[in-house]
This record gives C-alpha cells, sequence and structure tokens, in this order.
C-alpha cells in the first residue's frame, strides 16, 4: 500500500498551485461568502447564518448561491430562525427554499434545511458556546454532531467560524475543503494516481 508520500505529487501540486496563483492574481471578481448588511457580526444569527450558507454550498455556482441567500435573508430572514423552520411542513419549507435559494435539488436541499434546523434549535447563545472550543477537533466534533454536512462543505463550515476568531485557539486548520471536481482535477493533472479515493485518502489529500 502507499504512503500518503508516494500517492501524491508534491512537485506537481506546487507546480498548479503556482499556475493557478498567477492566473487569477488580477481577478478581483472571484465568489466571497458576503453576509447580509442587517446582520450583526459576531451574533447569535450570524453564526445560524454560517451554519446554513456552508450547508449547500457545494462549490458550484457558490457566488450565485450566496447572492441567493443574501436576498432570501432580506426577504425571508425566518429561513434562518430554526424555531420557525421547524414549526413548518416540510412541503411548506421546500416551496419557501424553491422561492428564495432556488438549489439545484430541491428535495435534499429541504430535508438538509430541516435537519440543521432541527440541531441548531438547541444552540440559544452560539457565540458563548464557540467562544469555549479548545481546538480544531472540538469543532470538528460538532460538525459531525449536527451532521448534514459533507467534506468539502464541513470544512468550508469550520474555516468560516474559526476565521471569526470566536473560539479559544490557535491552531491552524491543516485542511482545505474539496469536492469531486477537485479530486479529478488532481488526478488529470498527475496530482493523484487515481480517480477514485478513499476517505483517508481525501482527507490526505486535503492535508497536502
Amino acid at each position: 500500500m502507499k504512503t500518503k508520500e508516494e500517492s501524491i505529487n508534491y512537485v506537481k501540486c506546487k507546480e498548479i498551485v503556482k499556475t493557478l496563483n498567477e492566473y487569477y492574481k488580477e481577478e478581483t471578481n472571484l465568489a466571497n461568502i458576503e453576509f447580509p448588511k442587517n446582520i450583526k457580526t459576531n451574533s447569535h444569527e450570524y453564526y445560524l447564518y454560517i451554519f446554513y450558507s456552508c450547508l449547500l454550498n457545494y462549490g458550484m455556482r457558490s457566488k450565485t448561491y450566496n447572492q441567493n441567500l443574501n436576498n432570501a435573508y432580506e426577504k425571508e430572514p425566518k429561513l434562518f430562525c430554526p424555531s420557525y423552520i421547524t414549526s413548518l411542513k416540510e412541503s411548506e419549507l421546500k416551496k419557501l427554499i424553491i422561492n428564495n435559494i432556488h438549489p439545484r435539488y430541491p428535495s435534499v436541499a429541504t430535508k438538509k434545511w430541516m435537519e440543521l434546523s432541527k440541531q441548531l434549535i438547541q444552540y440559544q447563545d452560539l457565540p458563548n458556546y464557540l467562544k469555549n472550543i479548545k481546538s480544531i477537533n472540538e469543532l470538528n466534533k460538532i460538525k459531525i454532531k449536527i451532521k448534514g454536512y459533507g467534506q468539502k462543505t464541513g470544512n468550508l463550515l469550520i474555516r468560516m467560524i474559526k476565521d471569526t476568531n470566536i473560539c479559544d485557539f490557535k491552531e491552524n486548520i491543516e485542511a482545505i475543503p474539496i469536492d469531486r471536481h477537485d479530486i479529478e482535477i488532481s488526478y488529470l493533472t498527475g496530482v493523484i494516481d487515481k480517480s477514485k479515493l478513499t476517505d483517508k485518502e481525501i482527507d490526505n489529500l486535503c492535508k497536502s
């Protein structure tokens, strides 16, 4: 069995990162997570928005998705309120999500949104809760407990929360969020030697 070092071509990896950096160095219109203007930074609502915004942010058309979320928050802020969401029928929530967020897979999005809301309703003061988190590992356990996040969306959630500096640690994040498209690109460009990876191999690629 190949070791992590043998499975990942680090020379190739550096070449590709350098090429991408050169290609995008003049680009000023890359997608970013933008918060609605009426959310107070580091408030309970601010962190609720982070959890919801990462849930369906798979990376494809991310800029459009984030703009849809912003517009949804302005028109239907209750969409980001766990107690309100859990009071709805699934058909009612699906209609709201279709009309405001426009996800690619409405039924999947509705189920994920509802399940996340059932988990988030347990947290009445997210800033106070998160400020007592002592490590990346502890933050990761919260993500796993809540469920609903994939490898990429989960890592994005952790990175976004850490970047607010609310948690009580300075530990660096070792992994970057990747999805199947990143894996395919890594394979086609020679960073890895196969396109189908195990969970452990995906984790190693994230940390490379």
